[in-house]
């Protein structure tokens, strides 16, 4: 089969491409870029709704696409790709796919990242999260969830995991469902994890790496509780804190 092949920075499908590295091109045309070859099978096997696959010459000789696939598949010339890709060594394939749609809530215990910043840090949490069984993660005011940052932190993980962008709003009417407000905070008055039961429907708040959670988040919430540690140290990265609670939790 011939492949369609791009080899003009002009060309109109190049230039869309190119623009979905900005959140307001992807909210625009509700697409979002994959780069590398296991985040491609990731999309493959959760049957996610892939418009194209950009790759080079070199890829399509040692990859074996599905026939399902090879409508969509875009071969771009070396020099468009390198000014394509974000990485210094690409595999020579980016997905492109269209937005994943937001499922109900339907968890006992959720997570909710309130100002989570680093796609690093994001990412980590999703990949943790489904290492754990949790299903559904409420975002507030977080990095796009489909920064490519994020997405290579996740690992393929984001596409098993309801990640919810919300307002504080959404959490005040869970409350009211009967899930459990619990923010993380190092207060004098909050319960240590050790000795923490998470009965019932739970949401875990975990706050922004310099500010913690919210004034307001604390104010709504149900209980506060923290991890129990060595006076010597002030804080956990996010990531970490948060690996530790969903680690409890999936024990519980």
């Amino acid at each position: 089969m011939e492949f369609k092949v791009i080899d003009s920075k002009d060309n109109k499908r190049y230039k869309l491409f190119k623009s979905l590295y900005l959140k307001k091109n992807r909210d625009k045309y509700k697409l979002f870029l994959l780069e590398g070859k296991k985040l491609l099978l990731e999309a493959i096997g959760e049957e996610l709704d892939v418009e194209n696959i950009i790759c080079t010459e070199k890829f399509i000789e040692n990859f074996d696409f599905n026939e399902k696939y090879l409508d969509k598949v875009i071969i771009l010339s070396e020099k468009l790709f390198k000014n394509l890709t974000e990485l210094t060594n690409s595999e020579g394939v980016i997905t492109v796919v269209n937005y994943i749609e937001d499922k109900n809530i339907s968890s006992k215990n959720i997570i909710c990242l309130e100002n989570v910043s680093d796609p690093g840090n994001f990412g980590t949490i999703v990949r943790t999260a489904n290492a754990f069984g949790i299903k559904d993660i409420l975002t507030i005011n977080c990095v796009d969830k489909y920064n490519s940052k994020v997405l290579r932190a996740t690992m393929g993980a984001m596409f098993r995991t309801n990640i919810v962008d919300c307002e504080i709003e959404k959490i005040k009417e869970l409350q009211k469902d009967g899930y459990r407000l619990i923010s993380t905070t190092l207060s004098e008055n909050s319960k240590i994890l050790e000795d923490f039961k998470f009965d019932g429907k739970n949401i875990v708040v975990m706050g922004n790496e310099a500010n913690g959670v919210s004034a307001e988040m604390l104010r709504i919430s149900n209980a506060h509780l923290k991890i129990d540690m060595d006076n010597s140290m002030e804080s956990l990265n996010v990531s970490i804190a948060a690996a530790i609670i969903m680690y409890k939790i999936y024990k519980n």
